[in-house]
């Protein structure tokens, strides 16, 4: 028996690959964080392409493709760029201006809540000024406690100092990767047919034709999965919004719209997004009035189910072709191991690996079936024959 060299190295090779990997984990994940942080502003301007992709294909394909203008058509891509950041700043724009008087009013009654809070306090201590009595002030050294104060000051507040810079450039540095890669999503928007063909051009020459048509296919599928999902995540978010502003309308809880509108904001993060959303929403209620802000949380609860057993399972999982009960899984999962990060790509993540494994199941059931059944014809013909 012939021992294929080949497949033997192969799997000794991966083993050893595997071996080495889980031995030197550490240094994998270093580097690969070193590599993150590295091409961060590329990485972000990929992904804003990708979205904003989304309704410039919409654009150009369903808007503007009708119009036989051969001058519009040169500057067809220019104008549909324009537009889609233009939308997606003018929906931010709405949001804010639907939100910012709303909340503006809930400061205003904190801080005319104050004075009364304080008026509490102070009759609180008066009234429980027999406790105070009971200490002896005398007894008390202030020069230590003064020290102390002193000394608590100077060793925290450098570690302090250095704290807040920290925060500030890593804002100062959030912004900067930013605004890099918006100018970088730009490029690839306006290039991506050259882009797109140079990537292919390089596929060809480097790969096999085997190997490269199996590439595509899986990026056909995770392509189709991504798109599905986002599309699917916005219906939901509106949806949900809707509900609550609708639902909150009728039971007459106050700031109704600009609760709604956060919800359904916030709500683009699966399944836990809405509960984000729904404490500020609680919070803001109880300036108002505590008993609503409970009947408020005991009314997101119950949407919150039937948003995720019945409305999420359906816009989102139907539309990228996952089970309900795999998506749950894949926000669990993907939650669990990489936090909100892991939340947003887990569901588009798990629709891809499902669909290739049900193909590959559909694709060698079928190889099967025929293999048997030609084995079946032959033995008829053989029997035939006899």
């Amino acid at each position: 028996m012939k021992i294929d060299k080949k497949k033997y190295f192969l799997i000794l090779g991966t083993v050893l690959g595997f071996i080495l990997l889980i031995k030197y984990w550490s240094f994998v994940v270093n580097g690969f964080g070193i590599a993150v942080n590295v091409c961060d502003s590329l990485i972000t301007g990929v992904i804003i392409a990708y979205v904003v992709n989304i309704i410039m294909s919409f654009y150009e394909k369903k808007a503007f493709d009708r119009i036989e203008n051969k001058y519009f058509q040169k500057c067809k891509r220019a104008v549909s760029m324009i537009l889609s950041f233009g939308s997606i700043m003018v929906f931010i724009f709405l949001i804010l201006w639907i939100v910012i008087p709303e909340l503006n009013s809930c400061i205003e009654i904190l801080i005319k809540s104050v004075p009364s809070a304080l008026e509490k306090g102070q009759k609180m201590l008066s009234d429980n000024m027999s406790l105070f009595s009971r200490l002896d002030i005398k007894e008390i050294d202030w020069n230590q406690i003064t020290q102390e104060v002193i000394k608590f000051v100077k060793n925290g507040f450098a570690p302090t100092v250095g704290t807040i810079l920290g925060y500030v450039s890593s804002i100062i540095g959030m912004v900067f990767n930013f605004i890099m890669g918006l100018i970088f999503s730009m490029y690839i928007l306006a290039q991506k047919e050259k882009l797109k063909a140079q990537i292919l051009r390089c596929m060809d020459t480097y790969i096999k034709s085997e190997t490269n048509e199996k590439i595509l296919y899986v990026c056909r599928i995770v392509d189709k999965s991504f798109h599905s999902f986002i599309v699917g995540q916005c219906a939901e978010a509106v949806i949900l919004g809707t509900l609550c502003v609708i639902g909150m309308l009728i039971f007459r809880f106050p700031y109704a719209v600009m609760i709604g509108v956060l919800i359904g904001c916030t709500a683009l993060i699966p399944i836990a997004g809405a509960y984000i959303g729904g404490t500020v929403g609680a919070l803001m209620i109880f300036t108002v009035s505590p008993f609503k802000a409970v009947m408020f949380v005991v009314f997101l609860v119950i949407l919150q189910q039937i948003e995720g057993q019945l409305i999420y399972p359906k816009v989102v999982g139907s539309s990228i072709g996952l089970p309900g009960i795999w998506v749950f899984a894949a926000v669990v999962v993907g939650g669990g191991l990489f936090g909100i990060a892991g939340v947003l790509f887990g569901i588009p993540v798990a629709a891809a690996s499902y669909v290739l494994l049900r193909n590959d199941i559909n694709k060698r059931q079928s190889e099967k079936i025929d293999k048997r059944t030609d084995q079946k014809a032959d033995k008829m013909t053989d029997k035939e024959t006899e």
